[in-house]
């Protein structure tokens, strides 16, 4: 039989994951490794700990003899985008990654304001500036860690230093992750070297491009003899995570999207070109086809809200089923709007439609007859208002969906998912993989490369999803109007939100000078 590897670098993990030829998976294993928080906005990991766990999850998976009797044809690529991962000439990080979460960088952001006008960077890029853009991020390293920039070579995302660490090759990326940097030319398809000279970096660090499913490496001898698996298999360019996860959620149309429930969440569908948003709300980056784009609106914090607001409130709870399921029935017993409380979920910032890295999270409306349950599920709506953001920015540029699927950890929730639907007022189906749609994109990506299919269309035409869940259309109108609360709560607490930036740099530089 034959089969595709596929290593997917997630926030939390990385996934290793075996399809079939049909997009069956065969199996999976998951390795988590930390997360640094080592200051205000700042959200870093090791790189190595990428390729350990990939190497790790090889050698369980051939314990359990899932590779057993099976042909290894291409192995696939994945992981989150918007980071930043410098390495030396012999690929060694020179600093840990600046994950897509990290927001430091909000001087560099402004800075570079100054040098070149907001709407000329988002007219050349297709994505406005934020301290969540990987361009920021090496501008941050460079003005804070002089020695690190000074030894780096190539600078890279999280996928293509695995990809270094399975074939060898160095200075490489594709162009889905090369266009959520903030330094693409989105048009031209090519570094946009003006505006990297102009902010004062070196041109010479980033890398030659390609596209997602191009096949320019194989398995180095040195990493097969580690992994155990044969030298010379193909391995694709790869993919960013997102735009992995949309044609393994089977979009290959403009009327077609996806929400991905993870750590953040997005929404997101593909266009024949980018579309420029007046406002500058929406990000545009590159389908694994390189010819496309995606067209994007996240949410900073979803499953990373959640989990936050259950470790408050039930430590130690809802790690069985059964507990799981007890948390999930109280949570059926609050009304919309949870009782007159509402949640912004800003915990770390927010990207569309406000594109702060000053905004926080809030409740707003609790009173002492409130309890633990009102909370979490205000939590839930919160996220899911936080969507509902994203898919009336939709609305305002004429772009109208009529089919969604749902994946992402976070629709193991039934009420969540429930809840996510009725709040954006339309159907939803639920991936059949919901959690390895990004690995699975990966698959197809790859496959695509090794001439499994002829066309990523081909590809993603494979049967992906199943039950549908339906709004509820009695709690629909109580929604729409609560939601017209939630989404004028930003601009009343804005100013709040900048006053308590400053108060938190304070308290960083008195700790720094202790």
């Amino acid at each position: 039989m034959e089969c595709i590897l596929v290593f997917d670098i997630g926030t939390t993990s990385l996934k290793t994951v075996i399809f079939d030829c049909h997009g069956k998976e065969l199996g999976s294993v998951s390795r988590r490794y930390p997360t640094s928080y080592p200051g205000a906005g700042m959200a870093e990991q090791q790189p190595e700990d990428f390729w350990n766990a990939a190497v790790d999850g090889v050698r369980d998976l051939t314990a359990r003899d899932v590779l057993e009797g099976k042909r290894l044809e291409v192995i696939g690529l994945t992981g989150h985008m918007n980071g930043c991962l410098l390495v030396d000439s012999e690929g060694i990080p020179v600093y840990p990654e600046l994950i897509h979460a990290d927001s430091r960088s909000t001087d560099q952001c402004r800075r570079l304001l100054e040098v070149i006008p907001h709407r000329e960077i988002y007219r050349r890029t297709g994505n406005r500036v934020d301290e969540h853009l990987s361009l920021p991020k090496l501008l941050w390293i460079r003005d804070h860690q002089e020695d690190a920039y000074n030894r780096t070579a190539w600078f890279l995302n999280s996928k293509d230093y695995l990809r270094f660490k399975l074939t060898g090759i160095l200075g490489e990326s594709d162009y889905s992750d090369a266009s959520l940097t903030g330094a693409l030319d989105i048009t031209a398809k090519r570094w946009d070297r003006e505006l990297i000279t102009e902010v004062g970096l070196s041109p010479d660090i980033f890398p030659s491009l390609v596209k997602s499913t191009d096949i320019t490496g194989t398995l180095s001898r040195e990493a097969a003899l580690i992994l155990g698996l044969p030298e010379g298999v193909p391995v694709s360019g790869g993919g960013g995570d997102a735009a992995c996860s949309t044609r393994g959620a089977g979009v290959t149309t403009s009327r077609q999207a996806y929400g991905s429930i993870g750590s953040s969440a997005w929404i997101s569908t593909l266009a024949e070109h980018p579309v420029y948003d007046e406002q500058m709300r929406m990000q545009n980056f590159y389908d694994i086809d390189g010819e496309h784009c995606n067209i994007c609106g996240t949410v900073q914090n979803a499953g990373a809200a959640v989990d936050w607001v259950l470790g408050l409130f039930y430590p130690g709870e809802g790690r069985s089923n059964d507990e799981y399921r007890a948390i999930e029935d109280s949570l059926r017993r609050i009304p919309p709007g949870s009782k007159g409380v509402l949640f912004l979920p800003y915990l770390m910032g927010e990207r569309t439609p406000h594109w702060d890295a000053a905004a926080r999270g809030a409740f707003v409306g609790l009173s002492l007859l409130h309890s633990r349950e009102t909370m979490v599920r205000a939590v839930y709506e919160g996220v899911a208002f936080a969507l509902r953001d994203i898919m009336d920015v939709y609305q305002d540029l004429s772009m109208d969906l009529d089919s969604f699927t749902l994946l992402g950890g976070g629709v193991r929730s039934e009420v969540w998912r429930s809840i996510i639907s009725t709040v954006v007022g339309i159907p939803m189906a639920l991936h059949r993989i919901p959690t390895h749609a990004a690995s699975l994109g990966a698959a197809l990506g790859a496959g695509v490369g090794a001439g499994i299919w002829s066309s990523l269309d081909e590809a993603a035409s494979l049967p992906l999803t199943g039950e549908v869940i339906e709004p509820d259309r009695e709690q629909q109108a109580d929604y729409d109007r609560i939601h017209l609360i939630y989404r004028d709560l930003y601009g009343h607490l804005k100013p709040a939100f900048e006053s308590l930036a400053q108060v938190r740099a304070a308290g960083e530089q008195t700790k720094r000078s202790s």
